[in-house]
């Protein structure tokens, strides 16, 4: 646990919130880590710890545990990113602990050391261990319920029963319905195992029922109390929106070449040695007397699946498909048999070494690194002005970092010409959340009417309103600053031509920094003080 600790924790405050990669292959940056990091600032400093929020509105796509475990820490210890992203580093490095004592106990020490060792030079568990992300949560808890489960197939006793419920129930709070795949694990193993290893089905439908009572009451809660949003944003949206009609394909790849070409390219050694076990695994099958194999089969199948349905092609999802194939390779593969054991760990520890020391390559580990982001050192330079003005960011470049930062209001300027934003989250729309350029020119006469409606979806505040801006053009940015001329923005260069040309800056100064953008502030201040906020010297 302590290698783990130290090899996961290292360089956990290299990257800003938001600026890793979360897609290596895709370069696509972390960004959902800005919106987790702004509901558990919003947590620490404001409560509302039941009903998350993000920039003033609700966030319901997924229960709250690790929002809570954020916030806490975020209270406890101050703003940091350690603070952020320890619930990462635990369930990584109690995950990896699990696979080391589950082995150890199965085969040997050498073979737990061999898992372990994959698991620690396996480059998307590095990144995930250093991020606010559900992630890594959600694969540690079915971490825990299989290895429970694999100990004790019938769960004939409480503490199995209640520990394999404990996590699965965990994996749901933090990842909704995915979090359920233990209890289908469970389910296929009691329909295919010899009668006498499998669970009687009492056991099922307690666990089951245990389950239910476990993750019921936030559910139960926010159905009373927020039916509408929680109807909304966490059936409509995540699950049935996502789950079957992504808006926006993150990659033209089928769904089975997407997710195998990013784990085969981001661990090739871990992948190659998984599919030359495969067939000693399916061999070691034949052995009804022992489970072991079953349920990694079974682990590796379900996880493999779940990736495949699910609409919406993700990277950080892959993560639960790592664990069974370290421990299929440590276990079923020739090389790390009794024989070879020794050497195959000794070239695993090797292989550590060069990820290392090629830490630029999409196979390498990087410890946090990671190619910096402009827009970081433009904000941070920006929010270190202290202005009181409203900043209005024109498609974005940020990884939404922009609303991690205590300003006084953050706006977003963006061009959809075919309005998918708006078709896909109606109720944003409806409830204000997003607004056209035209709605905002006149914002004062519609903010009762949106005040309205969110008040009576449960929500009291008019800080949502307005939040989006989306345009059909580019062009449509004239008129926005012509309108308010009291707020800053933030633009691309190009645009700040565009602007400039109209003639509508002769209310503003313009800053332009490196990096591309360019900082139009108003000489118009607001009427309203800023606090004085420090952020920590690696935010």
């Amino acid at each position: 646990m302590a290698v783990a600790a130290a090899l996961l924790g290292y360089g956990i405050d290299r990257a800003s919130v938001g600026t890793a990669y979360s897609d290596p292959i895709g370069k696509t940056r972390a960004q959902d880590e800005s919106s987790f990091a702004n509901s558990a600032l919003t947590m620490a400093h404001e409560g509302g710890w039941l009903t998350p929020r993000v920039l003033g509105r609700y966030l319901m796509q997924k229960p709250p545990l690790l929002l809570w475990l954020a916030g806490f820490a975020l209270k406890i210890f101050g703003t940091s990113l350690w603070a952020l992203r320890w619930p990462g580093l635990a369930a990584a490095v109690c995950a990896t602990g699990v696979v080391f004592a589950w082995l150890r106990r199965e085969k040997s020490l050498v073979v737990a050391w061999t898992a372990a060792a994959f698991l620690l030079s396996n480059p998307l568990w590095h990144i995930f261990a250093r991020l606010c992300y559900t992630d890594m949560l959600w694969t540690a808890s079915l971490v825990g319920a299989v290895a429970i489960l694999q100990a004790n197939p019938r769960l004939d006793s409480w503490r199995s029963l209640g520990g394999f419920a404990a996590c699965t129930a965990a994996g749901v709070m933090v990842k909704s319905v995915a979090g359920l795949l233990p209890l289908v694990i469970l389910g296929l193993y009691w329909a295919v195992a010899r009668r006498e290893d499998s669970s009687r089905f009492g056991r099922l439908a307690m666990v089951t029922a245990i389950v239910a009572v476990l993750v019921a009451p936030w559910h139960i809660y926010q159905l009373i109390e927020h039916r509408q949003w929680f109807w909304a944003d966490y059936v409509q949206t995540q699950l049935l929106g996502f789950g079957f009609h992504a808006p926006i394909a993150t990659s033209l790849e089928s769904q089975p070449v997407f997710y195998f070409k990013r784990l085969f390219l981001t661990d090739p050694i871990l992948m190659v040695l998984l599919l030359t076990a495969l067939p000693f695994l399916i061999a070691a099958l034949r052995d009804r007397s022992k489970t072991l194999p079953l349920f990694l089969a079974l682990w590796l199948a379900v996880t493999s699946a779940a990736l495949l349905l699910f609409g919406f092609r993700n990277l950080p999802y892959a993560l639960t498909v790592i664990p069974p194939a370290c421990l299929i390779a440590a276990a079923y593969n020739p090389i790390f048999s009794a024989r070879y054991a020794k050497w195959g760990l000794i070239a695993l520890c090797a292989v550590f070494g060069i990820k290392s020391y090629a830490h630029a390559e999409s196979w390498g580990l990087s410890f946090g690194a990671v190619d910096p982001l402009p827009a970081v050192a433009q904000l941070r330079w920006y929010h270190d002005l202290g202005r009181p003005n409203e900043l209005i960011i024109a498609n974005a470049d940020d990884a939404f970092y922009s609303s991690t930062l205590s300003l006084p209001r953050v706006r977003y300027f963006l061009v959809d010409q075919s309005d998918v934003l708006r078709r896909f989250l109606p109720f944003y729309g409806y409830l204000g959340v997003m607004l056209s350029e035209d709605e905002f020119e006149q914002l004062d006469r519609v903010t009762p009417q949106y005040a309205d409606r969110l008040r009576s979806w449960g929500l009291n505040s008019t800080e949502p309103i307005g939040t989006t801006i989306v345009a059909p053009s580019e062009e449509t940015l004239i008129r926005l600053v012509k309108a308010r001329p009291d707020a800053d923005y933030s633009v691309t260069r190009e645009e700040l031509t565009m602007v400039e040309a109209s003639g509508a800056l002769s209310l503003h100064t313009v800053v332009q920094l490196a990096g591309g953008r360019a900082f139009i502030l108003s000489s118009i201040r607001s009427a309203t003080p800023r606090p004085a906020s420090r952020l920590p010297a690696r935010w």
